[in-house]
């Protein structure tokens, strides 16, 4: 039986780097690190101090992974995933990745070592070859943002659908010169929206001008400086789709400074429904996401696998709604 000597000896470090290697201490080398766990998963041996009882003890915890905590949106989905994960019998630890790739795989060595069942992640900044590598190991969830082409279970909507929606209503309300503030980080729903914003123009007989999209941070003031950017057109747009609920509030702000009158001259979407677009003013119209079942969602997903991680993976399109409010006609509430 491997012993953390034989660790030790076969990785070339002392048992007390193996010990603190084991204890995920963030003092050890990234060199020393690596070693160590290679050794771990050559020789399958599983630590005392976290495997318990062999390989086939349970932590029953679930790791979830967030990019940020300054976006509100994370709030339902994360109340949702600690309400069906305590259901289950399992206990939620929450991390924040800061969009860095070496963040998120600090965090996912805890599959490794046992210290975690499986992993929900809310955005991933690994390639799509690294995420089947993991998934076929490991109980890995991907919600909200699903990366094309991973072999893995997610839950999202149809955020094509859902963008091409909010566009068809300008569309139907006279509208032809539709502005759209995208981003340029969340690749996979900036990219359906982009797509559903397009296809219902084209759809329309309008004609589809990619100057009309432009990219922001995702913060207000980006929100701010996009619609300025859009108005500055000799032919400026008369409605403008958001990808967020922040780039709206943004956007309505400008509108606001310059004296233009969002709903009424301009009219303004967004996407989410955040608490705040129904107390702005003008409350916002938006394209809300289910982010409480999202959670849920991801916790039944995960579990599902914890289970059998050879179960066929799923994915799961979960319902939006677009919600109209005062950045839009009110006549039409």
């Amino acid at each position: 039986m491997t012993t953390i000597k034989d660790i030790a000896k076969l990785a070339g470090v002392s048992v007390a780097t193996v010990s603190r290697v084991i204890n995920d201490d963030p003092g050890v080398k990234e060199k020393s690190r690596d070693k160590v766990l290679q050794t771990i998963r050559e020789t399958n041996y599983v630590p005392n101090t976290v495997g318990r009882n062999l390989r086939k003890s349970k932590s029953d915890m679930i790791l979830v992974m967030l990019p940020t905590l300054s976006n509100p949106f994370y709030a339902k989905i994360l109340k949702g995933i600690e309400e069906r994960a305590s259901e289950l019998g399992y206990g939620v630890l929450v991390s924040v990745t800061h969009h860095e790739v070496k963040t998120e795989k600090k965090y996912l060595k805890m599959l490794e070592m046992k210290q975690v069942d499986g992993v929900i992640t809310l955005f991933s900044t690994l390639s799509t070859e690294e995420l089947n590598n993991l998934a076929t190991k490991y109980p890995f969830v991907q919600g909200c943002e699903y990366t094309e082409g991973a072999q893995l279970p997610y839950v999202m909507i149809d955020n094509k659908k859902a963008a091409y929606e909010a566009t068809k209503y300008f569309i139907s309300h006279g509208h032809q010169r539709i502005g759209m503030i995208s981003g340029s980080f969340y690749e996979s729903s900036e990219r359906g929206r982009e797509q559903g914003y397009r296809d219902a123009i084209l759809d329309a007989g309008l004609i589809f001008d990619k100057k009309y999209i432009v990219k922001s941070n995702y913060k207000p003031e980006s929100g701010m400086e996009m619609c300025r950017a859009l108005l500055s057109f000799s032919e400026p747009p008369t409605a403008i789709l958001t990808v967020s609920d922040t780039l709206a509030i943004g956007a309505i702000k400008y509108l606001k400074s310059i004296g233009v009158a969002a709903g009424k001259e301009v009219e303004i979407i967004g996407f989410d429904n955040a608490s705040i677009t129904r107390v702005y003013d003008p409350t916002i119209s938006t394209v809300s996401q289910p982010r409480y079942d999202l959670g849920r969602v991801s916790v039944d997903l995960v579990v599902e696998k914890i289970n059998d991680i050879k179960v066929v993976n799923k994915g799961i399109i979960l319902p939006h709604e677009l919600i109209l409010r005062e950045s839009t006609h009110e006549d039409d509430e």
